[in-house]
Protein backbone atom coordinates (compact mmCIF):
# COMPACT_ATOMS: atom_id res chain seq x y z
CA UNK A 1 0.00 0.00 0.00
CA UNK A 2 1.64 3.08 -1.06
CA UNK A 3 0.33 5.26 2.19
CA UNK A 4 2.77 3.05 4.17
CA UNK A 5 5.46 6.36 3.89
CA UNK A 6 3.26 8.02 5.98
CA UNK A 7 3.48 7.84 9.65
CA UNK A 8 0.07 7.72 11.07
CA UNK A 9 -0.84 8.96 14.64
CA UNK A 10 -2.08 6.69 16.84
CA UNK A 11 -5.37 8.24 16.65
CA UNK A 12 -5.51 7.05 12.96
CA UNK A 13 -3.75 3.72 13.79
CA UNK A 14 -6.62 2.49 15.93
CA UNK A 15 -8.96 3.79 13.15
CA UNK A 16 -7.37 1.79 10.68
CA UNK A 17 -7.95 -1.87 12.86
CA UNK A 18 -11.12 -0.53 14.06
CA UNK A 19 -12.80 -1.97 10.56
CA UNK A 20 -12.54 -4.77 8.28
CA UNK A 21 -11.03 -4.27 4.63
CA UNK A 22 -13.03 -6.74 3.28
CA UNK A 23 -16.13 -6.98 5.46
CA UNK A 24 -17.90 -10.32 5.74
CA UNK A 25 -20.97 -11.60 3.37
CA UNK A 26 -20.52 -14.80 4.65
CA UNK A 27 -24.09 -16.84 4.23
CA UNK A 28 -26.03 -13.90 2.61
CA UNK A 29 -27.94 -14.93 -0.10
CA UNK A 30 -27.44 -13.77 -3.31
CA UNK A 31 -30.21 -11.05 -4.91
CA UNK A 32 -30.09 -9.25 -8.77
CA UNK A 33 -29.42 -5.50 -8.49
CA UNK A 34 -32.56 -3.96 -7.52
CA UNK A 35 -34.58 -0.48 -8.67
CA UNK A 36 -37.86 0.54 -7.36
CA UNK A 37 -40.13 3.49 -8.58
CA UNK A 38 -43.52 2.92 -6.88
CA UNK A 39 -44.93 1.36 -4.04
CA UNK A 40 -45.37 -1.67 -6.34
CA UNK A 41 -41.93 -2.09 -6.73
CA UNK A 42 -41.41 -3.47 -2.92
CA UNK A 43 -44.24 -6.18 -3.34
CA UNK A 44 -42.61 -7.27 -6.73
CA UNK A 45 -38.90 -7.24 -6.11
CA UNK A 46 -38.63 -10.14 -4.10
CA UNK A 47 -36.16 -8.18 -2.46
CA UNK A 48 -38.31 -7.52 1.24
CA UNK A 49 -37.47 -9.78 3.82
CA UNK A 50 -39.52 -8.17 6.60
CA UNK A 51 -41.86 -5.34 7.61
CA UNK A 52 -45.13 -3.50 5.97
CA UNK A 53 -44.19 -0.07 4.76
CA UNK A 54 -45.31 1.74 7.68
CA UNK A 55 -43.38 4.26 9.96
CA UNK A 56 -43.80 2.10 12.87
CA UNK A 57 -42.59 -1.24 10.56
CA UNK A 58 -40.70 -0.10 7.67
CA UNK A 59 -39.93 -3.27 4.65
CA UNK A 60 -36.52 -4.05 5.19
CA UNK A 61 -34.60 -4.37 1.98
CA UNK A 62 -31.56 -6.84 2.82
CA UNK A 63 -29.66 -8.37 3.89
CA UNK A 64 -28.33 -9.65 0.00
CA UNK A 65 -24.93 -10.26 -1.62
CA UNK A 66 -25.68 -8.42 -5.08
CA UNK A 67 -22.93 -10.02 -7.40
CA UNK A 68 -23.75 -7.71 -10.04
CA UNK A 69 -24.60 -4.44 -11.09
CA UNK A 70 -27.62 -3.38 -12.51
CA UNK A 71 -26.71 -2.46 -16.35
CA UNK A 72 -24.47 -6.14 -16.00
CA UNK A 73 -21.70 -4.24 -15.84
CA UNK A 74 -22.09 -0.95 -14.42
CA UNK A 75 -24.89 0.30 -12.42
CA UNK A 76 -26.34 -0.06 -8.73
CA UNK A 77 -27.22 -2.49 -6.10
CA UNK A 78 -29.81 -0.70 -5.06
CA UNK A 79 -31.55 2.01 -6.48
CA UNK A 80 -35.17 3.68 -5.01
CA UNK A 81 -36.13 6.52 -7.42
CA UNK A 82 -39.18 8.95 -6.11
CA UNK A 83 -38.04 11.13 -8.46
CA UNK A 84 -42.05 11.01 -9.50
CA UNK A 85 -43.51 10.67 -6.23
CA UNK A 86 -44.18 6.87 -6.29
CA UNK A 87 -43.23 6.02 -3.29
CA UNK A 88 -45.17 6.62 0.39
CA UNK A 89 -43.89 3.33 2.08
CA UNK A 90 -41.33 3.26 4.41
CA UNK A 91 -38.46 0.95 3.94
CA UNK A 92 -34.53 0.51 5.43
CA UNK A 93 -31.76 -1.10 3.48
CA UNK A 94 -29.76 -3.28 5.34
CA UNK A 95 -26.90 -5.57 4.87
CA UNK A 96 -26.28 -5.07 1.00
CA UNK A 97 -22.81 -6.42 -0.07
CA UNK A 98 -21.91 -5.03 -3.34
CA UNK A 99 -19.27 -8.15 -4.45
CA UNK A 100 -18.89 -7.12 -7.91
CA UNK A 101 -16.28 -4.72 -9.08
CA UNK A 102 -17.06 -1.32 -11.38
CA UNK A 103 -14.62 1.00 -12.19
CA UNK A 104 -17.13 3.94 -13.57
CA UNK A 105 -16.48 6.81 -10.84
CA UNK A 106 -20.44 7.95 -11.16
CA UNK A 107 -22.21 4.55 -10.50
CA UNK A 108 -23.65 4.85 -7.57
CA UNK A 109 -23.86 1.63 -5.34
CA UNK A 110 -26.93 2.35 -3.24
CA UNK A 111 -28.97 5.19 -4.44
CA UNK A 112 -31.80 7.38 -3.08
CA UNK A 113 -33.51 9.97 -5.52
CA UNK A 114 -36.13 12.19 -3.64
CA UNK A 115 -36.90 9.48 -0.80
CA UNK A 116 -38.39 11.93 2.15
CA UNK A 117 -39.56 9.11 4.58
CA UNK A 118 -37.20 8.41 7.31
CA UNK A 119 -34.68 6.03 5.95
CA UNK A 120 -31.96 3.80 7.41
CA UNK A 121 -29.01 2.57 5.18
CA UNK A 122 -26.98 0.18 7.97
CA UNK A 123 -24.10 -2.58 7.26
CA UNK A 124 -23.83 -2.13 3.63
CA UNK A 125 -19.95 -2.70 2.33
CA UNK A 126 -18.23 -3.47 -0.86
CA UNK A 127 -14.35 -2.77 -2.59
CA UNK A 128 -13.77 -1.61 -5.56
CA UNK A 129 -17.13 0.53 -6.69
CA UNK A 130 -18.14 3.64 -8.13
CA UNK A 131 -19.88 5.93 -5.47
CA UNK A 132 -20.45 4.51 -2.63
CA UNK A 133 -23.57 6.02 -1.61
CA UNK A 134 -25.28 8.56 -3.36
CA UNK A 135 -28.55 11.06 -2.08
CA UNK A 136 -29.72 13.33 -4.15
CA UNK A 137 -32.71 15.48 -3.06
CA UNK A 138 -33.67 13.61 -0.18
CA UNK A 139 -33.99 13.75 3.69
CA UNK A 140 -34.00 11.94 6.86
CA UNK A 141 -31.85 9.31 6.00
CA UNK A 142 -29.41 7.59 8.76
CA UNK A 143 -26.32 6.42 7.27
CA UNK A 144 -24.26 3.53 10.22
CA UNK A 145 -21.95 0.79 10.21
CA UNK A 146 -21.32 1.07 6.20
CA UNK A 147 -17.69 0.61 4.84
CA UNK A 148 -16.77 1.05 0.76
CA UNK A 149 -13.19 0.78 0.53
CA UNK A 150 -10.58 1.30 -2.30
CA UNK A 151 -13.88 3.08 -4.30
CA UNK A 152 -13.37 4.52 -7.51
CA UNK A 153 -15.54 7.09 -6.95
CA UNK A 154 -16.53 9.37 -3.90
CA UNK A 155 -17.48 7.19 -0.54
CA UNK A 156 -21.15 9.21 0.05
CA UNK A 157 -22.20 12.00 -2.46
CA UNK A 158 -24.89 14.04 -0.75
CA UNK A 159 -26.37 16.52 -3.31
CA UNK A 160 -29.21 18.69 -2.59
CA UNK A 161 -30.44 16.85 0.50
CA UNK A 162 -31.12 17.44 4.34
CA UNK A 163 -30.96 15.98 7.96
CA UNK A 164 -28.53 13.30 6.79
CA UNK A 165 -25.99 11.43 9.47
CA UNK A 166 -23.62 9.02 8.94
CA UNK A 167 -21.93 7.11 12.13
CA UNK A 168 -19.92 4.45 12.30
CA UNK A 169 -18.69 3.73 8.78
CA UNK A 170 -15.03 3.80 6.54
CA UNK A 171 -14.82 5.69 3.47
CA UNK A 172 -11.46 4.62 1.02
CA UNK A 173 -11.90 6.46 -2.46
CA UNK A 174 -8.98 5.97 -4.88
CA UNK A 175 -8.06 7.65 -8.26
CA UNK A 176 -5.46 7.07 -11.21
CA UNK A 177 -6.67 9.90 -13.19
CA UNK A 178 -8.37 11.99 -10.33
CA UNK A 179 -10.51 14.97 -11.31
CA UNK A 180 -12.43 16.87 -8.14
CA UNK A 181 -14.77 15.12 -5.87
CA UNK A 182 -13.70 11.80 -7.98
CA UNK A 183 -11.71 10.62 -4.79
CA UNK A 184 -13.14 12.54 -1.78
CA UNK A 185 -14.53 10.23 1.37
CA UNK A 186 -17.66 12.30 1.88
CA UNK A 187 -18.62 14.94 -0.73
CA UNK A 188 -21.95 17.30 0.23
CA UNK A 189 -23.21 19.88 -1.90
CA UNK A 190 -26.47 21.74 -1.79
CA UNK A 191 -26.97 19.97 1.39
CA UNK A 192 -27.74 20.91 4.98
CA UNK A 193 -28.63 19.65 8.55
CA UNK A 194 -25.91 17.27 8.30
CA UNK A 195 -24.70 15.18 11.42
CA UNK A 196 -21.66 13.12 11.06
CA UNK A 197 -20.12 11.19 13.86
CA UNK A 198 -22.89 12.63 16.59
CA UNK A 199 -24.99 9.33 17.12
CA UNK A 200 -24.84 7.77 20.61
CA UNK A 201 -23.85 4.81 18.95
CA UNK A 202 -20.01 5.99 18.48
CA UNK A 203 -17.46 4.41 19.87
CA UNK A 204 -15.86 6.77 22.83
CA UNK A 205 -12.03 5.88 22.13
CA UNK A 206 -11.21 5.31 18.09
CA UNK A 207 -12.83 7.68 15.55
CA UNK A 208 -16.72 7.18 14.67
CA UNK A 209 -15.97 7.90 10.99
CA UNK A 210 -12.89 7.29 8.79
CA UNK A 211 -11.75 8.52 5.74
CA UNK A 212 -8.09 8.34 6.05
CA UNK A 213 -6.53 7.54 2.76
CA UNK A 214 -8.42 9.08 0.27
CA UNK A 215 -6.94 10.57 -3.14
CA UNK A 216 -9.25 13.45 -2.64
CA UNK A 217 -10.66 15.53 0.17
CA UNK A 218 -11.78 13.97 3.80
CA UNK A 219 -14.84 15.99 3.74
CA UNK A 220 -16.15 18.33 1.34
CA UNK A 221 -18.82 21.03 1.82
CA UNK A 222 -19.87 23.26 -0.95
CA UNK A 223 -22.85 25.62 -0.03
CA UNK A 224 -23.48 23.15 2.92
CA UNK A 225 -24.47 24.51 5.80
CA UNK A 226 -25.68 23.52 9.58
CA UNK A 227 -23.23 20.98 9.77
CA UNK A 228 -21.52 18.80 12.72
CA UNK A 229 -18.77 16.86 11.97
CA UNK A 230 -17.39 15.38 15.03
CA UNK A 231 -14.87 12.47 16.02
CA UNK A 232 -13.63 12.08 12.25
CA UNK A 233 -10.13 11.30 10.92
CA UNK A 234 -8.90 12.09 7.68
CA UNK A 235 -5.32 11.08 8.04
CA UNK A 236 -2.97 10.42 4.90
CA UNK A 237 -5.03 12.07 2.46
CA UNK A 238 -3.46 12.75 -0.99
CA UNK A 239 -4.91 16.00 -1.00
CA UNK A 240 -6.60 17.18 1.90
CA UNK A 241 -8.51 16.57 5.42
CA UNK A 242 -11.42 18.73 5.60
CA UNK A 243 -12.64 21.71 3.21
CA UNK A 244 -15.51 24.29 4.06
CA UNK A 245 -16.27 25.92 0.51
CA UNK A 246 -18.60 29.09 0.05
CA UNK A 247 -20.94 31.46 1.30
CA UNK A 248 -23.61 28.87 1.55
CA UNK A 249 -21.50 27.42 3.67
CA UNK A 250 -22.16 28.13 6.90
CA UNK A 251 -23.03 27.06 10.86
CA UNK A 252 -20.73 24.29 10.40
CA UNK A 253 -19.05 22.78 13.94
CA UNK A 254 -15.75 20.85 13.09
CA UNK A 255 -14.50 19.27 16.10
CA UNK A 256 -13.10 16.20 18.02
CA UNK A 257 -11.02 15.55 14.89
CA UNK A 258 -8.13 15.20 13.05
CA UNK A 259 -6.25 15.63 9.81
CA UNK A 260 -2.24 14.77 8.88
CA UNK A 261 -2.24 14.53 4.88
CA UNK A 262 1.45 13.41 3.86
CA UNK A 263 0.17 14.55 0.46
CA UNK A 264 0.82 13.62 -3.15
CA UNK A 265 3.21 10.75 -4.18
CA UNK A 266 4.20 10.45 -7.34
CA UNK A 267 3.49 6.95 -8.98
CA UNK A 268 3.47 5.63 -12.71
CA UNK A 269 0.54 5.07 -14.28
CA UNK A 270 0.13 3.96 -17.73
CA UNK A 271 3.86 4.64 -18.27
CA UNK A 272 3.05 8.60 -17.40
CA UNK A 273 4.52 9.85 -13.92
CA UNK A 274 2.01 11.19 -12.04
CA UNK A 275 0.86 12.79 -8.59
CA UNK A 276 -1.83 11.05 -6.88
CA UNK A 277 -4.32 13.43 -5.97
CA UNK A 278 -6.32 16.38 -7.48
CA UNK A 279 -4.20 19.23 -8.89
CA UNK A 280 -5.12 22.11 -6.66
CA UNK A 281 -3.93 24.37 -3.99
CA UNK A 282 -6.33 23.17 -1.28
CA UNK A 283 -3.71 20.66 -0.28
CA UNK A 284 -3.43 20.53 3.92
CA UNK A 285 -5.23 19.77 6.95
CA UNK A 286 -8.37 22.45 6.80
CA UNK A 287 -9.26 25.14 4.28
CA UNK A 288 -11.78 27.41 4.60
CA UNK A 289 -12.31 29.05 1.40
CA UNK A 290 -14.64 31.44 -0.83
CA UNK A 291 -16.87 33.03 1.81
CA UNK A 292 -17.97 30.23 5.03
CA UNK A 293 -18.59 31.60 7.66
CA UNK A 294 -20.16 31.47 11.16
CA UNK A 295 -18.31 28.52 11.55
CA UNK A 296 -17.08 26.32 14.91
CA UNK A 297 -13.51 24.71 14.72
CA UNK A 298 -12.88 23.31 17.97
CA UNK A 299 -10.98 20.33 20.10
CA UNK A 300 -9.71 19.90 16.40
CA UNK A 301 -6.08 18.18 15.30
CA UNK A 302 -4.28 19.43 12.50
CA UNK A 303 -0.54 18.74 12.21
CA UNK A 304 2.21 17.11 10.16
CA UNK A 305 0.79 17.52 6.46
CA UNK A 306 3.08 18.11 3.20
CA UNK A 307 1.43 21.42 3.38
CA UNK A 308 -0.66 24.17 5.18
CA UNK A 309 -1.86 22.42 8.12
CA UNK A 310 -4.95 24.91 8.60
CA UNK A 311 -5.70 27.54 6.00
CA UNK A 312 -7.62 30.84 4.99
CA UNK A 313 -8.73 30.46 1.14
CA UNK A 314 -6.01 28.57 -1.48
CA UNK A 315 -2.47 27.74 -0.55
CA UNK A 316 -1.48 29.25 -3.69
CA UNK A 317 0.58 26.40 -4.93
CA UNK A 318 0.79 22.84 -5.67
CA UNK A 319 3.37 20.30 -4.39
CA UNK A 320 4.38 18.14 -6.65
CA UNK A 321 6.37 14.63 -6.06
CA UNK A 322 6.60 14.19 -9.64
CA UNK A 323 8.70 17.52 -9.99
CA UNK A 324 11.60 17.14 -7.53
CA UNK A 325 9.23 17.77 -4.29
CA UNK A 326 9.11 21.18 -5.35
CA UNK A 327 5.68 23.61 -4.74
CA UNK A 328 4.18 24.60 -8.09
CA UNK A 329 2.62 28.09 -8.63
CA UNK A 330 -1.26 27.58 -8.69
CA UNK A 331 -3.88 29.83 -10.55
CA UNK A 332 -6.80 31.21 -9.47
CA UNK A 333 -6.16 31.12 -5.76
CA UNK A 334 -9.58 29.95 -3.92
CA UNK A 335 -10.61 32.94 -1.62
CA UNK A 336 -10.40 33.48 1.50
CA UNK A 337 -13.06 32.52 3.88
CA UNK A 338 -15.94 34.56 5.69
CA UNK A 339 -16.27 36.57 9.13
CA UNK A 340 -17.16 34.70 12.29
CA UNK A 341 -15.27 31.31 12.12
CA UNK A 342 -14.43 30.47 15.67
CA UNK A 343 -11.32 28.58 16.79
CA UNK A 344 -10.02 27.15 20.04
CA UNK A 345 -8.73 24.52 21.11
CA UNK A 346 -6.48 23.20 17.91
CA UNK A 347 -3.45 21.36 17.10
CA UNK A 348 -1.14 23.38 14.20
CA UNK A 349 2.11 24.03 13.15
CA UNK A 350 1.93 25.41 9.39
CA UNK A 351 -0.93 28.18 9.08
CA UNK A 352 -1.63 30.52 6.35
CA UNK A 353 -2.66 33.95 7.18
CA UNK A 354 -5.75 32.58 9.20
CA UNK A 355 -7.02 35.98 10.78
CA UNK A 356 -7.36 35.45 14.77
CA UNK A 357 -5.96 32.01 14.70
CA UNK A 358 -5.32 30.99 18.51
CA UNK A 359 -1.92 29.50 19.49
CA UNK A 360 -1.03 26.03 18.86
CA UNK A 361 -2.11 23.57 21.32
CA UNK A 362 0.17 20.63 19.74
CA UNK A 363 2.41 19.64 22.29
CA UNK A 364 6.13 19.04 21.91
Amino acid sequence: MRRMLVVLSSLAVAALFAWPEVPASAGTSQHAAITITSDAGFTSCGCVTSGHGTKADPFVIGPWAIPAPSGGTGGWSVKIDNSKGGITDYFNIVGIASTYSDTTITDPTIWLDGVTTSTTITGASGNDLGIGIELDNSSHIAIDGVSYNKGNGTGVYINGSSYVSINNSKFKATCNICSPHTGDGIYAVNSSGLQIGTGADCPKSIPCNDVTYDDGFGIYLQDTHDVVINQAVADANDTGGYVLDGTGTYNVTLENSSAQGGGSICHTYLGQKLPTGYDTDLQGGLHLINGTHDDNITNDTFSNNTSIDVASGGNGFFYDPCASAVDQPFSPVEAAMGANVIFSNICYKLSNNVPGLPPSTCKS
